[in-house]
């Protein structure tokens, strides 16, 4: 079983709450992110391959970890990374593990257009639930590269 799971119909109601939040903060002239300073500013038409939408990127799989929406290990957290390149910029998937020692591991960079799922171009609650879904796998991915590069090493004698 993977350790990351997406909870997508409590995802789907939990991102329809912070669209709703945002669409009024903005419909009156108020401050996007007034609801919470670390709500990601997603809206009905939000594009998260948008240049300068990054940062709305992280804080959506950040939050929805901490609203459970992405179940995980207590120790373990993904995270999305913005890298510019020079052009429209390229992403990769962090993990994080704090137990039982500090470790941090990587996807391979990938361009921001294919951010989401590449062949279908969402806005708003559905690239959002695209985006956690591609966490998820990322965070899955990397568990098991990691776990088999363990074995690999205790097989071959390594510590």
């Amino acid at each position: 079983m993977d350790p990351f799971v997406l909870h997508e119909e409590a995802a789907r109601a939990w991102l329809t709450e912070l669209v709703v939040a945002y669409e009024v903060d903005t419909s009156f002239g108020g401050d996007a992110c007034a609801h919470s300073a670390d709500s990601p500013p997603i809206g009905m038409a939000w594009d998260p391959r948008q240049l300068g939408e990054e940062d709305g990127v992280f804080l959506l799989v950040k939050a929805a970890q901490g609203a459970g929406m992405i179940g995980k290990p207590e120790e373990m957290t993904v995270t999305f990374e913005y890298v510019e390149d020079g052009g429209d910029g390229v992403y990769r998937g962090l993990l994080d593990i704090v137990d039982p020692s500090p470790l941090k591991v990587a996807t391979l960079t990938e361009a921001m257009a294919v951010l989401g799922e590449p062949d279908f171009h969402r806005a708003g609650i559905e690239a959002a639930v695209a985006i956690l879904r591609e966490a998820v796998r990322a965070a899955n991915h990397l568990v098991h590269q990691l776990s088999d590069y363990v074995e690999a090493s205790i097989e071959r004698g390594g510590n």
